[in-house]
Protein backbone atom coordinates (compact mmCIF):
# COMPACT_ATOMS: atom_id res chain seq x y z
CA UNK A 1 0.00 0.00 0.00
CA UNK A 2 2.14 2.52 0.84
CA UNK A 3 5.25 3.58 -1.97
CA UNK A 4 8.74 1.77 -2.25
CA UNK A 5 11.55 3.59 -0.40
CA UNK A 6 9.44 4.22 2.77
CA UNK A 7 10.98 3.22 6.17
CA UNK A 8 9.70 -0.26 7.64
CA UNK A 9 8.79 2.10 10.71
CA UNK A 10 5.97 4.04 8.65
CA UNK A 11 4.65 0.93 6.85
CA UNK A 12 4.19 -0.67 10.66
CA UNK A 13 2.53 2.51 11.89
CA UNK A 14 0.18 2.69 8.57
CA UNK A 15 -0.46 -0.89 9.17
CA UNK A 16 -1.13 -0.66 12.73
CA UNK A 17 -3.45 2.60 12.00
CA UNK A 18 -5.74 0.14 9.79
CA UNK A 19 -5.97 -2.17 12.17
CA UNK A 20 -7.10 0.53 14.80
CA UNK A 21 -9.17 1.76 12.52
CA UNK A 22 -10.99 -2.00 12.31
CA UNK A 23 -10.55 -2.17 16.65
CA UNK A 24 -11.74 1.19 17.51
CA UNK A 25 -15.24 2.52 18.68
CA UNK A 26 -15.86 5.24 15.92
CA UNK A 27 -18.78 7.95 16.10
CA UNK A 28 -19.05 10.55 13.92
CA UNK A 29 -20.89 13.61 15.90
CA UNK A 30 -20.62 17.39 16.14
CA UNK A 31 -18.08 18.44 18.43
CA UNK A 32 -19.14 21.67 20.76
CA UNK A 33 -16.46 23.93 22.14
CA UNK A 34 -16.67 27.57 22.99
CA UNK A 35 -13.60 28.14 22.91
CA UNK A 36 -11.74 26.18 19.95
CA UNK A 37 -13.12 23.67 16.57
CA UNK A 38 -12.74 20.66 17.38
CA UNK A 39 -12.30 17.89 14.35
CA UNK A 40 -12.16 15.03 16.86
CA UNK A 41 -11.60 13.34 20.13
CA UNK A 42 -10.02 10.12 21.77
CA UNK A 43 -11.08 9.80 25.11
CA UNK A 44 -10.84 5.86 26.67
CA UNK A 45 -10.34 4.31 23.53
CA UNK A 46 -13.54 5.26 22.05
CA UNK A 47 -13.29 8.20 19.32
CA UNK A 48 -15.66 11.02 17.72
CA UNK A 49 -14.97 12.34 14.74
CA UNK A 50 -16.53 15.74 13.75
CA UNK A 51 -18.22 15.69 10.16
CA UNK A 52 -16.82 18.29 8.26
CA UNK A 53 -13.34 19.19 6.87
CA UNK A 54 -9.95 16.89 6.99
CA UNK A 55 -11.59 13.43 7.91
CA UNK A 56 -8.54 11.27 7.22
CA UNK A 57 -6.24 13.08 8.89
CA UNK A 58 -8.40 13.60 11.86
CA UNK A 59 -9.08 10.20 12.24
CA UNK A 60 -5.30 9.01 11.55
CA UNK A 61 -4.56 11.86 14.58
CA UNK A 62 -7.08 10.43 17.07
CA UNK A 63 -6.25 6.63 16.28
CA UNK A 64 -2.42 7.78 16.84
CA UNK A 65 -3.98 9.26 20.40
CA UNK A 66 -5.04 6.00 20.61
CA UNK A 67 -1.99 4.13 19.93
CA UNK A 68 0.12 6.27 22.07
CA UNK A 69 -1.35 8.21 24.60
CA UNK A 70 0.79 8.98 26.52
CA UNK A 71 2.79 11.02 23.48
CA UNK A 72 2.30 14.89 23.27
CA UNK A 73 -0.27 16.59 20.97
CA UNK A 74 3.13 18.38 18.99
CA UNK A 75 4.04 14.76 18.58
CA UNK A 76 0.68 13.60 17.44
CA UNK A 77 0.73 16.34 15.25
CA UNK A 78 4.06 15.31 14.21
CA UNK A 79 3.52 12.49 13.45
CA UNK A 80 0.17 12.79 11.27
CA UNK A 81 1.89 15.40 9.16
CA UNK A 82 4.24 12.99 8.27
CA UNK A 83 2.72 10.24 7.38
CA UNK A 84 0.18 12.02 5.77
CA UNK A 85 2.51 13.51 3.16
CA UNK A 86 3.77 9.86 2.28
CA UNK A 87 0.74 8.24 1.59
CA UNK A 88 -0.95 8.02 -1.61
CA UNK A 89 -4.29 9.57 -3.15
CA UNK A 90 -5.41 5.39 -3.31
CA UNK A 91 -4.46 4.94 0.50
CA UNK A 92 -6.02 7.93 1.62
CA UNK A 93 -9.46 6.63 -0.25
CA UNK A 94 -9.12 3.67 1.37
CA UNK A 95 -8.83 5.14 5.15
CA UNK A 96 -11.84 7.10 4.12
CA UNK A 97 -13.59 4.52 2.66
CA UNK A 98 -12.72 1.91 5.35
CA UNK A 99 -14.11 5.40 8.19
CA UNK A 100 -17.04 5.70 6.37
CA UNK A 101 -18.12 1.83 6.50
CA UNK A 102 -17.23 1.64 10.23
CA UNK A 103 -18.64 4.92 12.02
CA UNK A 104 -21.76 5.02 13.79
CA UNK A 105 -23.43 8.18 13.85
CA UNK A 106 -23.90 9.83 17.42
CA UNK A 107 -25.24 12.88 19.41
CA UNK A 108 -23.95 16.37 19.43
CA UNK A 109 -21.32 15.84 22.14
CA UNK A 110 -20.30 19.18 24.34
CA UNK A 111 -16.89 19.31 25.60
CA UNK A 112 -16.38 21.68 29.19
CA UNK A 113 -13.27 24.04 28.44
Amino acid sequence: MLKKGRGEKNKALFFRLVAELGAAPITEAFIKSKTETIDGLCEGGSITIAPHNHIVDTVIHELLHRVFPMRSERSIRRTTSLLLKQLTDDEVQYFYDEYQRRKRTGKARDIED
